[in-house]
């Protein structure tokens, strides 16, 4: 449930008392326009917590909880209490109520396997089926992510994914024409799903997947990391965008793209004078209802 973020933690408690096994205070964050690295909590906006309770949650359980809740001293009404129930073992199915043909941009259309699609000569189909690895199109940064992926993306060309998931932007590199794309991402497990996802849409030849990132988690020791694509696409955490920002602006070649996304649009203006900072040029911002991708370019080398 959203609530203030004052009361954060008296919900938090409340949802403990309830049988919580495991309880989640999300805070809203402002990135600090004036300090490398670094957010703020924002005590403007509502904060999310959640609660995982054991099966059954019975409706006298429910009840006490409201009631114990609206009994706390709280700052601000509360959002609406919402449960849901998970059952692992049904995801997929689950899934594919909501997951049916996405069209985004001019030209990307993401497609479910169990879905049939006649595509048009102009467009690029990437078959993806819903799973646990971030990444299915759905979500806005993805989708603006693809968008201006079908902008710089040229034929021939390299490209770098950095926090690939599901491996989705690597593959619409690739189905775009780029000769070869390096996907990289900290979670070791979603390694094999870009694997399985690049063999499912025919693009395993042109995709190297692997456990790392840019930096010290390069992951390979025969191939510099500075440099080494003409586009770099980074979709992960504002924070983690941030302080990669002069990494993935350093592994972009001279007259290359990097395309960066996973932060709200209020803390856009904020990453467009980060990017300009760490040696961007033409950079743009592409606002979606809440979330934003910031686009720009390499200055071309001296001659």
């Amino acid at each position: 449930m959203r609530c203030d973020a004052l009361d954060a933690e008296l919900v938090a408690d409340a949802l403990r008392i309830a049988g919580a096994e495991g309880v989640a205070i999300e805070p809203a964050i402002l990135l600090d326009d004036d300090a490398d690295f670094t957010y703020t909590e924002r005590f403007d906006v509502p904060w999310t917590v959640r609660g995982t309770v054991p099966a059954p949650f019975e409706t006298a359980a429910r009840r006490a909880l409201r009631r114990h809740l609206m009994s706390l001293p709280l700052h601000s009404p509360l959002g609406r209490l919402r449960v849901i129930e998970v059952r692992p073992e049904q995801w997929s199915e689950a899934w594919k109520r909501f997951f049916g043909v996405l069209h985004l941009g001019e030209r990307t259309v993401i497609r479910p396997t169990w879905e049939q699609y006649r595509a048009q000569p102009h467009e690029v189909v990437i078959d993806l089926d819903p799973g646990t690895a971030f990444g299915t199109g759905q979500h806005e940064t993805t989708r603006l992510c693809l968008e201006a992926l079908e902008g710089v993306v040229t034929p021939g060309c390299t490209v770098l994914d950095v926090g690939a998931g599901s491996g989705i932007l690597a593959i619409a590199a690739a189905k775009h024409g780029a000769r070869r794309v390096r996907a990289c991402d900290l979670d070791a497990s979603t390694v094999a799903v870009v694997r399985e996802n690049a063999t499912l849409n025919g693009v395993e030849g042109r995709i190297t997947a692997a456990a790392g990132s840019l930096g010290d988690a390069w992951p390979w020791p025969r191939t510099s990391p500075v440099a080494c694509a003409e586009v770099v696409v980074a979709n992960i955490s504002s924070i983690a965008v941030r302080a990669l920002l002069p990494a993935i602006v350093a592994a972009v070649r001279p007259g290359g793209a990097a395309v960066v996304s996973g932060f709200l649009t209020v803390d856009a203006d904020v990453m467009v004078r980060a990017a300009r900072r760490a040696g961007l040029r033409e950079v743009t911002r592409h606002d979606g209802l809440e979330w934003s991708c910031v686009v720009g370019r390499r200055a071309e080398e001296q001659r």
